[in-house]
């Protein structure tokens, strides 16, 4: 090791983005220990806002995971090492790479078949699910497990678009699980037109080979984007849907599943429809817009507990599929990214310091700016 690599690994104060409990972030120095033999120090660049850090930042939990002790939020990453361990040796001193966040234990079932995503004692950066709570990537430096930093292409210039890989991951997770093939000739529905949506809808047709794809938000800003910039090939706008059935708690559901199929010219129903946004009602309407015999894959994390059409998906034979975060697509996110920089990055909207990571949080949290301007990923930078 270099005297230039001794010193840049030494302890550092760090200035930290802290969450204590419900709006309650504070700016804060910490120190961060030289990284382990087998870590990389990383001053990270970029790290985008995802809706389960608004869930903690606003609720001080996301679904069944709650704040148990302070924490830095922050999963979506990116950035430059400054170190290396000693026992790394495919890293040097100013690579460029992307953080993939979750640490599985490498050794129980679920790693050994590749679903380390299900890892019982996965430790995710910015994640209540396990305590002590492993903190997030809003910090200056962290260190990181080399074996879980992936190498950034030459040609990917912008470090944003690095770290918009940890969420394409999530929706090229979804596409794996709906087993969608370009011989299916699909026409494929994508409820919700937020960073997650856009990025299913355009992985449905970079990697899936979708035939069509149709995107519906509540939106019509987001809907336009997503079409007027290729993430989809029709967008409908949902509008409160009516129905003269008050006794039947899905009424509203089936009427915009069958809204849907109308507007999209798919009266059987959809060939595989990707739930994005965790919305009850959405989670509904992805059953009856879904044609029988096919597939619901639930990618937005919602309430825990809803009223479910478990009735009609099992006597239409829809298979209703969940996705929980990502396994092993991280090498595949990056090629897209790589090859549709232009596209993908499309998605950053906004841009903030990490000095100023609750007024991030705030813009983050609605459709639009003050200035009337879509608001789609905020990116916070070094």
């Amino acid at each position: 090791m270099t005297q230039t690599e001794t010193i840049a690994a030494e302890a550092a104060e760090v200035i930290a983005a802290v969450l204590y409990g419900k709006k309650d972030m504070r700016i804060e120095k910490k120190v961060l220990e030289s990284p382990g033999s087998t870590e990389l120090q990383i001053l990270v660049t970029e790290t985008g806002i995802c809706g389960s850090d608004l869930h903690y930042y606003y609720h001080g939990r996301n679904g069944d995971f709650a704040l148990q002790h302070p924490l830095s939020l922050g999963h979506e990453s990116a950035g430059v090492v400054t170190a290396v361990g000693s026992d790394v040796h495919d890293f040097k001193i100013g690579d460029k790479v992307a953080l993939e966040v979750g640490i599985p234990c490498s050794e129980c079932k679920w790693c050994k078949k590749g679903r380390y995503n299900l890892c019982p004692d996965m430790r995710f950066r910015s994640s209540c699910k396990t305590a002590p709570h492993y903190d997030g990537t809003l910090v200056q430096k962290v260190n990181h497990p080399a074996k879980w930093c992936h190498k950034v292409p030459d040609v990917i210039k912008d470090l944003s678009l690095a770290a918009l890989v940890e969420p394409l991951a999530v929706s090229l997770q979804g596409i794996k699980r709906s087993e969608l093939s370009p011989d299916d000739e699909a026409t494929v529905l994508v409820l919700g037109a937020g960073a997650v949506g856009l990025l299913t809808a355009f992985a449905a047709k970079k990697r899936g080979g979708a035939n069509k794809v149709v995107i519906a938000d509540i939106s019509p800003q987001r809907v336009a984007f997503a079409v007027d910039n290729g993430f989809a090939d029709q967008g409908i706008v949902l509008v409160g849907s009516k129905s003269t059935e008050s006794d039947n708690p899905l009424a509203p559901a089936i009427a915009s599943a069958n809204f849907l199929k109308e507007k999209a010219g798919a009266d059987v129903g959809f060939d595989v429809v990707f739930e994005c946004t965790g919305v009850q009602i959405c989670v509904q309407t992805s059953v009856f817009a879904a044609a029988a015999g096919t597939k619901v894959v639930l990618i937005g994390m919602g309430s825990p507990i809803q009223t479910f059409a478990i009735g009609s998906a099992a006597t239409r034979e829809v298979d209703v599929i969940g996705v929980f975060r990502y396994a092993g697509n991280y090498p595949d996110a990056l090629a897209i990214v790589a090859e549709d920089g232009d596209t993908v990055g499309k998605l950053v909207t906004h841009r903030m310091k990490l000095q100023d990571a609750v007024e991030a949080f705030e813009i983050a949290s609605a459709p639009v700016d003050k200035d009337g301007n879509l608001v789609l990923k905020v990116m916070i930078t070094e």
